[in-house]
């Protein structure tokens, strides 16, 4: 049976269509528990089995009783009895407040309650120049990122255009390929200038930082020419913080 889709014709039909959808929509899953995806993704990626955190990381009195635990909690039927727990206490709120979101609020995750964001630095600032202005330690600010982004560190723009965003990078000590190509966070190794922008290897080993525009992709200016980096490193994440976050 082909579906028939009705055309649009108005800012309202599409406003309409976009609140029908929101009203269907959970904006988390109903079921806030442990993420046996994630455990495979990771016993997969390494290589190694469930058995050998559990010897790893327990006795050998407690082996036997954490294996039958651990295959407890992993491998519960959905319908399964239970106590009221802190995973229960976390999901209920966030679908609670969720229904309370106004103004674009961000949505809330029940792991919001369980206090599984990570507190990061921000040491600098990008100002008009695309240069860094590195913070000194008792301006250094900090910030709340997932854990993923635990490693990193942040710079707040000081740019109009995108003022108060904060761009996380990996501190390097070393010039890093992957950053190659890429937007990112580099330090000429003579002037000792750090630079945010477009990071192009040259063929002579040197580096330009370039800026591009996010539109066309064109080189707009070319910052700094034909340098030596003592480091470098890519944007990883770029967000404006809410006070979610701080």
């Amino acid at each position: 049976m082909n579906t028939i889709i009705k055309p649009i014709h108005s800012d309202k039909d599409y406003k309409d269509i976009l609140m029908e959808r929101k009203a269907k929509m959970s904006l988390v899953e109903k079921d806030f528990g442990f993420r046996n995806v994630g455990l495979e993704f990771l016993l997969k990626r390494y290589n190694v089995k469930l058995s050998d955190f559990i010897k790893d990381t327990y006795s050998k009195k407690e082996t036997k009783n954490k294996t039958v635990q651990i295959s407890k909690l992993i491998n519960k039927p959905k319908d399964a009895p239970k106590y009221f727990t802190v995973l229960d206490f976390a999901n209920d709120l966030a679908h609670w407040f969720n229904k309370k979101r106004v103004n674009g609020d961000q949505v809330i995750a029940p792991s919001y309650f369980i206090g599984n964001l990570a507190k990061i630095q921000i040491v600098g600032a990008i100002y008009t120049n695309s240069q860094i202005g590195m913070f000194l330690k008792k301006e250094v600010k900090t910030a709340r990122v997932h854990p993923r982004y635990a490693d990193c560190v942040g710079i707040i723009s000081k740019i109009p255009c995108y003022n108060g965003q904060i761009q996380l990078f990996r501190q390097r000590n070393e010039v890093y390929t992957g950053a190659d190509g890429r937007w990112g966070v580099c330090q000429d190794k003579k002037s000792k200038i750090v630079w945010h922008g477009f990071i192009e290897p040259n063929s002579n080993g040197k580096y330009d930082v370039v800026d591009k525009s996010f539109a066309t992709g064109k080189t707009i200016s070319v910052l700094a020419s034909n340098i030596d980096l003592k480091w470098s490193s890519r944007t990883e994440l770029a967000y404006y913080p809410t006070y979610w976050e701080y």
